[in-house]
């Protein structure tokens, strides 16, 4: 649990810093967020390239719960 916590506080300080650094004018920070509310798909995203990652990395980890679930159903 401990471990989970200090990746969270990691990943949220890597997202500050990247934001400071597109302010600074060093670069352009391209984002890409969505989910499920129930059936219903939802997505907010900054560019065409991101939105195919996103959709790359969902199906992805669809793929994984499938056979997580398949494997683990009966336990």
């Amino acid at each position: 649990m401990t471990l989970l916590l200090i990746i969270g506080l990691i990943l949220i300080l890597l997202g500050i810093v990247f934001v400071i650094a597109s302010f600074a004018g060093k670069g352009k920070i391209q984002v890409a967020a969505g989910g499920f509310i129930g059936p219903i798909p939802f997505g907010f995203f900054s560019s065409p390239g991101m939105f195919w990652l996103w959709l790359i990395l969902f199906l992805a980890l669809l793929v994984i719960w499938l056979i997580f679930f398949k494997l683990f159903r009966g336990v």
